[in-house]
């Protein structure tokens, strides 16, 4: 929808000339209109997660990690995010959105595991100018209840904190047993 603003500052009548509404609102009744639009699908996703392990069903999905690790003599704080295949490759993001050179998308090569440990290796695709293309890293993690406790290695820095791991049933992390 269109309305006219005044074009003078002072508050006196002038010329008008057509802008367009909020575009906050806009945005809004447009993402309400999707929502309505989706729930009336007549057939819903056969999809959910639950605390730990997941329970992913659509038969395409295998196992994702992520979280939020820390360096401290660095100061640096990244999210680690990676999605794996049966077979223990896949691609994975490092991003800081507040030191953005460091930002990467990662090369998952193998993964491994064994109780409630899993270990994935792989090389550094592209990134915006902090990390060389090609540098390995190493993503270790231990499952805890509702949570992963997670260990990046990269450029000679270990970095440690939490995360998460979703898994479908129909795959498992050699050794892992999820």
């Amino acid at each position: 929808m269109i309305t006219k603003e005044r074009t003078t500052t002072n508050g006196a009548l002038g010329e008008t000339r057509p802008t367009r509404d909020n575009d906050r609102r806009r945005f809004l009744k447009l993402a309400g209109a999707a929502l309505l639009a989706g729930s009336a699908l007549p057939k819903s996703a056969d999809a959910s997660i639950h605390q730990v392990g997941g329970d992913i069903r659509d038969g395409t999905s295998n196992t994702f990690t992520g979280g939020v690790v820390f360096n401290s003599e660095l100061g640096l704080v990244l999210n680690v995010y990676l999605a794996l295949d049966a077979d223990g490759t896949g691609v994975g993001t490092l991003s800081d959105p507040v030191h953005s050179t460091v930002n990467s998308h990662l090369a998952v090569q193998r993964t491994s595991g064994q109780g409630n440990h899993f270990h994935c290796e792989g090389v550094v695709l592209a990134s915006n100018g902090g990390t060389p293309v090609g540098q390995p890293f190493v993503v270790d993690g231990v499952v805890h209840e509702n949570f992963t406790a997670l260990a990046l290695q990269m450029n000679d820095a270990t970095f440690l904190g939490k995360g998460f791991l979703v898994s479908a049933p129909m795959f498992a992390i050699p050794g892992l047993g999820r």
